[in-house]
């Protein structure tokens, strides 16, 4: 039996995959299941979920959305009727939550777990399937930034951002106005799909975000850029855009280059995420020598009142 524990949050899954020591992680997952919204547990098993108001896009649409994530303790990949049917407990005690409060409900289902995608299958009848996210990671090795020898990549300064804020702007919102993301594939939310988004690169680049911001720059001027989140075990890519006129400098292989080598000096892993058909990118993190290590797909559903 293929046991295994997972938690749906790549700071503290990874750690626990690169060290295969999901025995710690399920007794964290234990310790904590008070913190969770309900769990069913049996013997030595426990699966939960936490539901989480999406404030941002609440306040866009006017009504209150969610995001579920998902916690399972000593559970196998493989199929097992016993613990399927533990599985539609939990979903059917989230279906009777969410009847009771109405909402846009996004829950993050692990693609790895069959058991979980077999009763959700079982539990929920018209589902909006929006695709699906994977995570990759790199550990404990330098790579070379053999492109982009024009290029000069750095971590900037408050001042540099404020000095740029509005091409960086300019740059990102050109990037992300032909993205597609789980929000545009929903029928419910794709009119202002566009708006999750705008948000989103503004708070990245606003004075209050706390993430660090790596720029590629060709003849003094910025041509791309990659936001990075860190704790004490990984550095996570979170945000990146290049201008479109100067994407054949390789500017962008050579920013996650440059955060590879930043993440293995200081003895840290490098995460990132991406969609599913979003091969490109997958393409330059695969060459570099990233490999995934969970995806997830956005099953949403509108439990709403018209």
């Amino acid at each position: 039996m293929n046991v295994t524990s997972f938690v749906d949050n790549n700071f503290k899954y990874i750690r626990h995959f690169i060290n295969r020591d999901y025995g710690t992680l399920a007794e964290q997952i234990k310790k904590e299941k008070n913190m969770l919204s309900f769990y069913v547990e049996k013997d030595d098993l426990l699966v939960g979920y936490k539901i989480v108001k999406n404030d941002s896009v609440s306040n866009i649409y006017g009504f209150d959305c969610y995001v579920v994530r998902f916690y399972f303790s000593n559970v196998s990949t493989l199929h097992n009727e016993h613990q399927e049917m533990i599985y539609r407990d939990l979903l059917m005690s989230l279906k009777k939550e969410m009847e009771k409060k109405d909402g846009y409900y996004n829950l993050r289902i692990p693609t790895h777990m069959v058991d979980m995608v077999k009763a959700f299958n079982a539990i929920f009848e018209k589902p909006i399937f929006c695709g699906g996210t994977v995570e990759e990671f790199i550990f404990d090795r330098r790579v070379m930034q053999s492109r982009g020898s024009q290029l000069n990549i750095f971590e900037a300064e408050y001042k540099y951002l404020q000095e740029n804020k509005e091409l960086l702007l300019d740059m990102t919102y050109e990037s992300f106005a032909t993205y597609q993301g789980q929000y545009h594939i929903s029928s419910v939310t794709e009119y202002q799909a566009g708006k999750i988004y705008e948000n989103w690169i503004k708070d990245s680049l606003s004075v209050e975000s706390k993430d660090k911001i790596i720029v590629a720059e060709y003849e003094n001027q910025p041509i791309g850029f990659v936001t990075i989140g860190e704790d004490d075990f990984s550095v996570e890519g979170i945000l990146s855009a290049v201008s479109s006129e100067k994407r054949q400098l390789g500017a962008y292989r050579s920013m996650i280059a440059y955060i590879i080598n930043y993440a293995y000096l200081k003895g840290k892993a490098f995460i990132t995420s991406t969609q599913f058909d979003n091969f490109i990118v997958q393409g330059t993190w695969n060459s570099l020598g990233l490999r995934p290590f969970y995806s997830i797909y956005n099953m949403h559903l509108e439990c709403r009142k018209i």
